[in-house]
């Protein structure tokens, strides 16, 4: 069992939201990826941290919570929670749902943001 399946075992649907997540960022460009009690992201320095926040008898699979760092302040209707951390730095918190959320144009335009923040 790989590192992965082992941080989602027994949470299907959140692993395969999971998994199109890391397929949209992957195909931004190469990426070190880093397992500990949360996963991320990085290339000269990180830029998404990826956790399982909920998980109950009520959600057994836990709702995917996503921080991408970036640059500037993106107000977004979709992101939860954005915190200016440094001069040039936000991170913005988004709870990933669906599939369809992992899907999005919306999050799809962040992981870009966030993928060129972290290659700077």
């Amino acid at each position: 069992m790989s590192d992965i399946d082992a941080y989602f075992h027994g949470k299907p649907v959140t692993h395969q939201i999971y998994r199109k997540v890391e397929s949209r960022i992957r195909r931004l460009g190469p990426a070190e990826r880093t397992i500990k009690t949360q996963i991320s992201f990085g290339v000269n320095r990180k830029f998404a941290w990826v956790w399982l926040y909920n998980v109950t008898r009520k959600n057994p699979n836990g709702i995917l919570h996503l921080t991408l760092a970036l640059d500037h302040d993106a107000e977004d209707p979709h992101v939860r929670d954005i915190s200016q951390v440094s001069k040039n730095r936000w991170n913005h918190q988004i709870v990933i749902r669906t599939l369809d959320d992992a899907r999005s144009d919306w999050l799809g335009e962040l992981l870009e943001h966030a993928y060129r923040y972290g290659a700077r």
